[in-house]
């Protein structure tokens, strides 16, 4: 099976709902023929070295900083520098909405899954925290091989909730995160710019490392409509029947300004920004964003 599992097709495996072997895919797919995992750039404390104490192996010194700061630091090895990561995935009603054939709940789940399977196979700590009006699910980071298959049981079985209060969720998720470690922020951040970055800076006040996947489907971004529509509320009652030329350029010009002040205040606080556009394959996009943050560290 395993041997068959290599050449399955990731775009198309989540149409058949195999989220493990979708996961497996990916990363092991983006892996093949490299001689080791580029991704400790995800490690936030001591990454390539730490201070030396007694007993260190004076081999292990790097003699380059002592020279240069007088300061004696050792080299790390790769199995010293794993981390403690938190997924935060926004589970409330709006990621229930999906023009083709996957909502965005449905696209981030399959990423988180992805991302857990990637750090946990560098030996990674890595918990799922699941939100809507407040966090509902909190899996506390393990490195345990079963930690995969308890976090897919959760992807699996994620259903829509009701309204979510983005900005005030990350700093109840932030309170519960303390040490310091790697925070993946999945969702569609409905909510106003102020509240997300107040919520993301406190992560950073926190000396987190935070990566943001901002999920949004093409009609959200292209707002393609061209006839009397319904539009109706994806947290909440409300409807209305409009019709989208009279609104096209004001939706348009509203939504890129939404999303260029969420990723100004992303890179002020020296977090990484990613627009999601769920209308493309999760496995090409994950491939791409790890190559080029490979490259990056």
């Amino acid at each position: 099976m395993a041997a068959k599992q290599k050449y399955l097709d990731p775009a198309g495996l989540h149409r058949v709902g195999n989220m493990e072997l979708v996961a497996k895919q990916v990363v092991e797919g983006f892996l093949t023929g490299r001689h080791r995992s580029p991704y400790h750039g995800f490690s936030v404390e001591y990454l390539d070295h730490r201070a030396y104490t007694p007993g260190d192996e004076i081999r292990n010194l790097d003699w380059k900083i002592v020279a240069r700061s007088d300061k004696y630091y050792i080299k790390l090895y790769e199995d010293e520098t794993n981390l403690r990561a938190y997924i935060l995935l926004d589970c409330s009603s709006s990621m229930n909405f999906g023009s083709g054939d996957q909502t965005k709940l449905s696209w981030g789940s399959y990423l988180a899954a992805a991302l857990t399977y990637l750090l946990l196979r560098q030996n990674d700590a890595v918990g799922l925290v699941e939100f809507d009006t407040g966090v509902r699910k909190f899996i506390p980071p393990k490195a345990h091989p079963t930690q995969f298959r308890r976090i897919l049981d959760s992807l699996d079985g994620v259903e829509p909730g009701g309204e979510t209060d983005v900005g005030a969720v990350l700093h109840e998720a932030a309170e519960r995160t303390k040490r310091r470690g790697l925070i993946i922020v999945i969702s569609d951040l409905i909510d106003n710019e102020e509240a997300i970055a107040s919520g993301l800076g406190h992560f950073r006040h926190n000396n987190h490392e935070v990566i943001v996947f901002h999920t949004m489907d093409p009609a959200e971004l292209e707002f393609p409509y061209d006839r009397l529509t319904r539009f109706k509320d994806m947290e909440g009652a409300g409807r209305v029947v409009a019709n989208p030329k009279s609104l096209r350029r004001r939706y348009l010009s509203r939504i890129n300004q939404f999303t260029d002040q969420v990723k100004r205040d992303c890179f002020e606080r020296r977090i990484s920004y990613e627009l999601c556009d769920t209308s493309k394959p999760y496995d090409k996009f994950l491939a791409s964003y790890l190559d080029k943050r490979s490259r990056i560290f």
